[in-house]
């Protein structure tokens, strides 16, 4: 008799379409966690996902990623896109082929969430697991707690409401942050969806334990891509500084370090400045290319201080991933995580509630960063440590759920290899 095979499930992940980015590492990581828990794993991701050549994708979507948000902003434009997803994810169920068990969709927009429930509509009873990454407010780019978007978020939820009755899906519905919870919680009660739940950061959290790179600690100046919203002018701005007043004194010893990564090219006179830091600066490092999330985390845990400065009113209620794979990555080496960055937002929110030692810089136009850098980390400063019992029960405890075990293995424990169960 022939071995009964593993259960299928499937990621929808329609905006995976290469290397660069936190898709393909959470993608990697859930296909290899569950991998080992029995599962068969696919990901129905973008056609140009197919150069990554990997078995267990399969590259059935296109046009449906994360586009200019002109294009969904507005109900006609959501429900159009929605029906090419669900058309396209239609495509990939052939009439041979087995059940799937379980369907998983992380870090979504409306409009692909009203794709999924389309398409759950026409499918066996399942399991489905979504994680929603972004506040019911995003749009990509403007201001946060947008209305159409908001709007578009309650009936997606609807649509999903609709399709799990209908067909029999066991829905479970997963949030990254406390804000994030608090944000989606009137839109689920009023989809009559189970209560979603807090679970691990999507990025960086619950790593093997890292070795931080030997030598002197550094400050971490940059990380990512050139993007105004997560503080370039202002890492730019503290390089000048550093060139023009050299390094304060209680800063000396500290190294320094700065990453870039982006597809369009910098600007000349930017390049320049990074460049002329390299070479006169003692200790600073200039990375410019793709970083993999092991090593990341490796270089981030050598840091003692981030300066992560990024727009309080473009980040009021969206995540980063720097901020929770920087907290993990120190916690990783149990050594604090001290933050600088703009008040108010979600990551001053989020560090908080993390326990981190968060600094916020009153007027770093005036008196720069390396001010608010130094007193975070002065010896004034010495008392900051990872959270314990003493120091606050309510930041221990969210820092281990949030920290403590990686988004692939929380998925894992979610899910039943038996469905339906007897």
């Amino acid at each position: 008799m022939a071995a009964k095979p593993n259960p299928r499930l499937v990621i929808v992940d329609p905006a995976w379409s290469g290397s660069v980015g936190h898709h393909s590492d959470v993608n990697r990581q859930l296909q290899q966690a569950l991998d080992a828990a029995g599962w068969q794993v696919e990901a129905w991701a973008d056609q140009e996902a197919a150069e990554l050549g990997l078995l267990w994708i399969r590259p059935l979507l296109h046009g449906c990623g994360y586009q200019d948000p002109r294009h969904w902003s507005d109900i006609g434009g959501s429900l159009h896109l929605a029906r090419r997803l669900a058309d396209q994810l239609a495509s990939g169920m052939g009439p041979a082929e087995q059940p799937v068990t379980a369907w998983l969709m992380h870090t979504a927009l409306p409009y692909q969430l009203m794709g999924l429930a389309r398409m759950l509509n026409q499918q066996p009873a399942a399991q489905v697991l979504i994680s929603l990454m972004f506040a019911p407010g995003e749009t990509l780019e403007g201001e946060a707690a947008d209305a159409v978007a908001i709007s578009n978020s309650r009936l997606a939820l609807e649509a999903l409401a609709e399709a799990c009755q209908r067909q029999g899906h066991k829905l479970w519905i997963g949030l990254p942050s406390r804000q994030q919870q608090e944000l989606w919680a009137p839109l689920i009660k009023a989809a009559e969806l189970p209560e979603g739940e807090l679970h691990a950061a999507v990025v960086g959290a619950g790593g093997a334990a890292v070795k931080p790179p030997k030598g002197a600690p550094k400050l971490l100046l940059h990380w990512g891509d050139r993007k105004q919203s997560k503080g370039w002018l202002h890492s730019l701005a503290a390089v000048e500084q550093l060139l023009d007043q050299g390094v304060p004194a209680n800063l000396r010893g500290h190294g320094w370090l700065f990453h870039v990564h982006c597809h369009a090219p910098i600007p000349e006179s930017e390049l320049q400045l990074l460049e002329r830091a390299e070479r006169q600066i003692v200790g600073y490092q200039l990375l410019r290319e793709a970083i993999p999330q092991q090593e990341m985390l490796r270089r981030l845990a050598g840091c003692s201080a981030a300066l992560l400065a990024y727009c309080p009113r473009a980040y009021s209620e969206r995540s980063s991933g720097i901020l929770w794979s920087y907290a993990s990555a120190r916690r990783a080496v149990g050594l604090p995580a001290v933050v600088v960055g703009l008040a108010g937002g979600w990551l001053e929110r989020e560090s908080r509630e993390l326990g981190l030692a968060w600094r916020s810089a009153l007027n770093p136009s005036s008196t720069g960063w390396l001010k608010p850098l130094a007193e975070a980390i002065g010896p004034s400063k010495n008392s900051f440590q990872l959270p314990t019992r003493e120091s606050g029960a309510h930041s221990e405890s969210y820092n281990e759920l949030i920290l403590g075990q990686s988004f692939a293995k929380k998925i894992a424990s979610m899910l039943i290899l038996t469905w339906p169960p007897k």
